[in-house]
Formats: structure tokens, C-alpha cells, sequence
């Protein structure tokens, strides 16, 4: 089962590189894997979800080598920074498509673009983060503008090496350039004192965490109230309506009422559902499942 998976998720990779997230489908996906489409939708939704799986792993791994870079003693504040900048870029390059995506206005699945900008959002603030601990206090009231600045630079080299042969990437050469020419920026937005991003325009580029948690968990209520309908409407046995409309109640009950929902009621009401669950509500379920995952 396992491996079923692993080989969809490394097919996958290998075609979103090769022909874009967007013009992959999932008949391209299951014919590279060798596997039925049946099978496909036995480990996810949609292609949104595995696009989301993917990109999940390939950002934590770069965020744990990121983490463990910013820890060596052996160097400077400066020269770990700048090797993570190195290293965000020759990411970037391997996963232009990626890339692509997240600056783009194509519209894509809700629940693939809030997980896009939050994306974005972990970006700019890990940038702001270490540029605050690379050129001190003073540059804080800047830190907006001087992490907009740093990212625009490495983007247009990365969308610029993207399409050219990746092994004439002159890497090293050009985030020596960015940095010696932040260090000059740095000094002149300090000395001018000039402020053009403030908090509330960064708002629209980089959403607050809390308001995404907040409209995830409004898309969550919907879906559990959408199965209530459905029971209703008879879609369940008369002998397991109560049992269920009592779990979705509480687990609704536990979303609305609680400022941070008790995962350990939350996941057993998920598991008695799981259990029990007709085969008509199953992908209803397996959706509900998937948002909760998210959002604790």
C-alpha cells in the first residue's frame, strides 16, 4: 500500500516538473504509476491534495536544512545566511514549478491556494527573521521592504536561470552579487529612515495565520453540516442515524465552542466515523478527515 503511494508521489514530481501543475492531470499522474484511477483516489481527493502532499515534504525538508544551517557555531550570523540563501535558491531552480504556483494568479483549488500563500507567508517571515538577526535591531522598522527587496532579487534569478540549461546557473556568483548589494540597501534604508511597506500592505501578500486557521475552520463546520443534511435527507440507516448526527453534533459542537478544539475529542469522533461510515459517505468522511488534519 505503501509503495502504491511513494510511486504516485514520485511520478507526480517527476511530470509537474516536466509539464507544469497546471497542465497535469490526474489520467497523466495514474498512467506514469501504472496504477487505476480507482487506486489514485484510495490514497487522495484530488490532485490538489497530492500536489499539497508533495509540496509539504519537499518545503519541510528545505526548512530542516534551512534550521540546521542557521545552528552552526563555525560560522557568522552573515555567512549562514548567506548559504541559505544559496541553498533557497538552487531549491527554487529544481522546483521552478513550484515556484510558478505561488506567485501566480491562476485559480487553483481554495484549500491548494491558502496553502500556497501560507507558503509565501512562512517564506517572508523566516527572510525577516534572519535578516533581523544578520544586520541587527536598527533594520526592524524596515524589515518589510529590505525582505520584499531580497526576494525580488532572488526570484528574477531563479525565473531567469529557470529557463536556461540549469547546469550554466552561475549560483554562487550571483548570491555573492545579492549579497554585497543588500549590504549597500541595508545601510542607505537605515540612514534615509524610508518606510514604503507597512504591516497592513504585507497583509494581502502574506495572510495572517490566524485568519487562515479561522476560514479553514468555517469550510470545516460547513462540510459537517453538509453530512448532517445528508443524514437527514436518509443517506444512513434509520438503526445508525442517532449514533452518527450525536458524533457530528459534538464535533460541531467542539469547533464552535472552543477556542482551541480538543484534538483527542476531535480524532475520536473522526475514528468512530471512519469505522462505521457507509460507503456512500466515504469520500465525504476521508474530506472531513483531511480538513481536521490540517487545521490541528
Amino acid at each position: 500500500m505503501k509503495d502504491k503511494k511513494r510511486r504516485i508521489i514520485s511520478e507526480a514530481k517527476t511530470i509537474f516538473r516536466k509539464k507544469g501543475y497546471l497542465l497535469t492531470s490526474v489520467t497523466d499522474i495514474v498512467e506514469a504509476s501504472e496504477i487505476s484511477k480507482g487506486t489514485f483516489y484510495n490514497y487522495f481527493t484530488s490532485k490538489e491534495e497530492l500536489a499539497i502532499t508533495i509540496f509539504k515534504q519537499e518545503y519541510s525538508v528545505l526548512y530542516q536544512r534551512l534550521d540546521q544551517i542557521m545552528q552552526e557555531e563555525d560560522k557568522t550570523q552573515k555567512e549562514k545566511f548567506k548559504t541559505c540563501i544559496e541553498l533557497l535558491v538552487k531549491f527554487h531552480i529544481k522546483n521552478a514549478e513550484i515556484l510558478n504556483i505561488s506567485f501566480s494568479q491562476a485559480t487553483l483549488d481554495d484549500d491548494f491556494n491558502q496553502f500556497l500563500l501560507s507558503v509565501r507567508s512562512k517564506s517572508v517571515k523566516w527572510i525577516k527573521e534572519q535578516m533581523l538577526l544578520v544586520y541587527g535591531k536598527e533594520t526592524e522598522p524596515y524589515l518589510n521592504d529590505l525582505a520584499m527587496m531580497l526576494t525580488g532579487m532572488i526570484l528574477l534569478f531563479v525565473f531567469v536561470s529557470s529557463k536556461r540549461n540549469k547546469e550554466r546557473a552561475r549560483i554562487p556568483e550571483a548570491v555573492d552579487y545579492v549579497m554585497n548589494r543588500m549590504e549597500v540597501i541595508v545601510k542607505d534604508v537605515v540612514r534615509t529612515k524610508e518606510i514604503v511597506l507597512t504591516d497592513e500592505d504585507m497583509d494581502g501578500f502574506t495572510p495572517d495565520h490566524l485568519s487562515l486557521k479561522k476560514r479553514r475552520m468555517g469550510k470545516l463546520k460547513n462540510l459537517v453540516e453538509d453530512l448532517l443534511m445528508k443524514i437527514d435527507a436518509g443517506q444512513i440507516a434509520d438503526s445508525d442515524k442517532w449514533q452518527f448526527k450525536e458524533t457530528l453534533n459534538a464535533l460541531l459542537a467542539e469547533l464552535n465552542n472552543k477556542e482551541t478544539p480538543r484534538s483527542f475529542i476531535i480524532q475520536g469522533a473522526i475514528l468512530y466515523l471512519k469505522q462505521q461510515v457507509p460507503k456512500n459517505l466515504e469520500t465525504e468522511i476521508s474530506k472531513l478527515e483531511s480538513q481536521i488534519n490540517e487545521l490541528l
